[in-house]
């Protein structure tokens, strides 16, 4: 057994980080759904959907909802599902995303720390040495 994870993110944000995700790993080793969720959705419609789909995806081992924004419409309906024994990372990135499929036999809540450690530590500013640059006047 394992986590489930649910991705709610704006348009096919959720679909296209999940595909790659998986083309670099080359399989899923969890339960994973996508869910697109658009501004002018019915927030309490999408609520009760995913929280049946959260029913059925539970493995007993609990469910890691990632959402690819903070403070919006998809982390906001996130927060809103009421899933025992589940937490919500808000900041999808494919850093994120391959750490937790790299590690999807930890437990929720160590789960949860890899998925958060991957996305931070995915995120570098590479700065170019503009002395290397030619010139081409």
């Amino acid at each position: 057994m394992s986590v489930a994870i649910i991705i709610i993110t704006h348009g096919t944000i959720g679909e296209s980080i999940l595909q790659t995700a998986t083309d670099i790993i080359g399989s899923v080793p969890m339960p994973v759904k996508t869910i697109s969720v658009g501004m002018d959705c019915d927030i309490e419609t999408e609520i009760k959907k995913i929280d049946q789909l959260a029913k059925e995806m539970s493995t007993g081992d609990g469910i890691l909802i990632l959402t690819d924004l903070f403070g919006s419409t998809p982390s906001n309906i996130a927060s809103a599902i009421k899933i025992p024994d589940s937490v919500v990372v808000a900041g999808l990135n494919l850093p994120m995303l391959i750490r937790v499929m790299n590690y999807y036999i930890l437990p929720l809540y160590e789960l949860t720390d890899k998925a958060t450690g991957g996305g931070k530590d995915g995120i570098l500013a590479c700065y170019l040495d503009s002395q290397n640059e030619t010139n081409s006047d």
